[in-house]
């Protein structure tokens, strides 16, 4: 399977931070996850229970279980999770945080689905992102912007990490914006038709990581790993505000 550049970044960081913090049996929230990110639960060892929810039903969808781990999709507004009644370890808004038209709503909404020691993991499109993706979504997000967002509504920031950077945002811009977003050629399925091409992008892709170690700049976005604020603290700030 071949990936664009920025999603090829976003997965490395992804796949660390699901072997860091999400237990090895687990509840797990996916949401807006399209095709489903349960591959990468499964492939790092993860069993327990997985919902992928969005707001369109995906082809792909299927009740299954598999290498230990319960998974299932449902048709559901990411503004209402809190109607899901249900309580994760582990969710997860995988470049689809932007497409949320109230983001707000969605926060709250995770919070309200989150176990006391659960995480929350997002990833979220930088301002740089407008020069590869153009209007996509619904806005885009600083470090600063993100964290005043979810220490607003009872979760605070443990971890941001920059997704790509100078090395992948210039592969990215080559090989995938210029081709599909300014001249609008489905460039992804000229690519797939190729072994040969396949393997060399993802070559090309594995050495912009290691090259955006040292060149950490035009990122692509951020990964943001969130955990909830203490109720008694949010009770203490709310008397105090």
């Amino acid at each position: 399977m071949i990936e664009s550049p920025t999603r090829f970044s976003t997965n490395e960081v992804i796949e660390r931070l699901i072997d860091k913090h999400c237990p090895k049996n687990a509840t797990i929230l996916d949401v807006g996850c399209g095709g489903g990110y349960y591959p990468y639960f499964i492939s790092h060892g993860v069993k327990g229970s997985y919902l992928g929810i969005d707001i369109n039903e995906h082809e792909s969808w299927q009740t299954k279980e598999e290498n230990g781990m319960h998974i299932s999709f449902l048709v559901h507004d990411a503004k209402k999770l809190q109607n899901l009644n249900q309580k994760f370890d582990f969710i997860v808004a995988i470049q689809s945080f932007e497409h949320i038209k109230k983001d707000v709503e969605a926060i709250k909404g995770m919070r309200i689905c989150l176990k006391e020691e659960g995480y929350i993991t997002l990833t979220i499109p930088s301002k740089y992102s407008f020069f590869l993706y153009g209007f996509h979504g619904y806005r885009r997000y600083s470090i600063s912007k993100i964290k005043r967002l979810v220490n607003e509504n009872g979760l605070y920031v443990i971890e941001a990490i920059k997704l790509g950077g100078l090395t992948c945002f210039l592969l990215h811009f080559v090989m995938w914006t210029i081709p599909a977003v300014v001249l609008k050629i489905p460039i992804w399925k000229f690519y797939k038709k190729s072994r040969f091409l396949i393997n060399s992008i993802t070559k090309l892709e594995r050495l912009s990581l290691s090259i955006d170690k040292v060149f950490c700049l035009l990122e692509g976005g951020y990964a943001i790993v969130l955990k909830k604020v203490e109720e008694e603290k949010l009770s203490l700030k709310g008397e105090l505000s």
